[in-house]
């Protein structure tokens, strides 16, 4: 690992126990030099500010890691390996999702958007859907997944991670059984 990646290791750290202790937007870039033991200029060298920091943490210690090789055969296994880091750190994400959401949700979102066109044009084998009605399709259950990921987040993350990924891989099925069972009205 390079001496910058240590050194921005070492800040994100510092910032995941600070949202222990107290919310977000309370947390200033002073605080986080200090639990780090390091000086501004250094944690400005890194990052323009906390929330680019924030955007690196989740960019860096999930995202990256669930996309890489992520498809449609395995993306619920993906979600899950999320689901299951975000729960080991919960009280980094709760905090971080109550004050600052739509840094996380806009990378969800935007992961969940891209397999979706990829998996919905794999099942319309007929090519019987417009690039409007599959883009509009994806985005459906992106939003969908996103959304309730970031509720499931919110409201303390009860529901086992297994179960969370288990019922979001029987929605996504059920849009699968749509387009793979062409114009039943053809007959």
């Amino acid at each position: 690992m390079s001496d910058s990646n240590i050194t921005k290791k070492a800040i994100s750290e510092a910032l995941k126990q600070l949202c222990k202790e107290k919310p977000f937007d309370k947390i200033s870039v002073a605080d986080i030099t200090a639990a780090c033991g390091l000086n501004r200029q250094t944690f400005y060298y890194h990052f323009q500010d906390k929330y680019e920091l924030l955007s690196w943490v989740y960019y860096n210690e999930n995202f990256s890691k669930i996309t890489e090789d992520i498809g449609f055969d395995n993306w619920d296994k993906k979600i899950l390996q999320m689901l299951k880091l975000m729960k080991k750190d919960k009280g980094f994400y709760s905090n971080t999702l109550r004050e600052q959401e739509h840094t996380f949700e806009s990378y969800l979102f935007e992961m969940a958007k891209a397999l979706f066109v990829e998996a919905i044009d794999q099942m319309d084998e007929l090519k019987t859907l417009t690039e409007t009605e599959k883009e509009f399709d994806a985005e459906f259950y992106a939003y969908g997944i996103s959304g309730l990921i970031i509720s499931w987040a919110q409201n303390g993350m009860k529901i086992p991670p297994e179960t969370v990924a288990a019922r979001l891989k029987c929605l996504a099925r059920a849009r699968e059984q749509v387009v793979l069972t062409p114009a039943d009205t053809e007959s």
